[in-house]
């Protein structure tokens, strides 16, 4: 019985460390595998192995089409087989050629049926790739990419530059305004320190005009009645 738990135990054990294992696996090819901007460093078996991780080619294709042949050439050689077999005295000459000629029908339209949704995601690739080698820089998006979240993560960094901002530049008044004492509108323009407040504002001054006096060179000169020149007091000679 100890020797039962002894076996238990360290297969626990095992598989408990098979795990942590695989999860340290895991993150490191995400980390240093995965990322397309990785592969251009990575030797031969690194690309192997980041194209196999990304599913930049198929595996189910060729094990389809290899059990595709396998299976054809097996009914094929069974029902030829069969044509030199007789059993309790019934020659199986004709099940036979009904297995080599029905048999690889089937097989072909089972396979089609299964690899229509192979084909479909391989011409996918096809044409991603395609498009890739047109533009010839590589900025077409690929298909089976995890979203890339730089742009987010770059707008959010500007709006919170943008914010911090707006903040650095509202604090100047906000400490004047909490600095200055409240004015309550009745103090005098030198009593009052806030520069918002509507007392501290200059008063304009009303301006006064006199009316200005007509000197003696502005006294008329002439009769207005005669038009004789007038003498020193302002007299007219004819008219008096």
């Amino acid at each position: 019985m100890s020797i039962l738990n002894a076996r238990i135990g360290q297969s626990i054990g095992f598989m408990v460390a098979a795990i942590i294992l695989a999860i340290a696996a895991t993150v490191l090819a995400f980390i240093f595998i995965v990322p397309e901007k990785k592969r251009e460093k990575l030797n031969a078996f690194g690309k192997f192995l980041h194209d196999t991780c990304n599913f930049k080619y198929l595996v189910v294709e060729k094990l389809l089409q290899a059990l595709y042949i396998f299976l054809t050439a097996y009914f094929i050689l069974q029902g030829f087989f069969m044509l030199f077999q007789t059993s309790y005295g019934t020659w199986l000459g004709g099940a036979g050629l009904a297995i080599m000629i029905i048999s690889p029908i089937v097989l072909r339209l089972i396979y089609e049926l299964l690899m229509m949704m192979v084909i479909l995601v391989k011409n996918v690739i096809m044409i991603n790739k395609k498009l890739k080698d047109q533009n010839g820089n590589g900025n077409i998006e690929n298909v089976f990419a995890a979203p890339d979240m730089s742009e987010m993560r770059e707008s959010f960094k500007q709006h919170r530059e943008a914010q911090a901002q707006n903040n650095a530049a509202a604090a100047p008044a906000a400490a004047f305004s909490a600095a200055a004492p409240p004015c309550t509108g009745a103090d005098t323009p030198s009593e009052c320190s806030s520069q918002y407040c509507p007392a501290a504002a200059p008063v304009a001054t009303p301006v006064t005009t006199t009316p200005a006096t007509p000197t003696d060179e502005q006294k008329p000169r002439f009769c207005v009645n005669c038009g004789s020149p007038l003498d020193e007091s302002g007299s007219c000679p004819n008219c008096k």
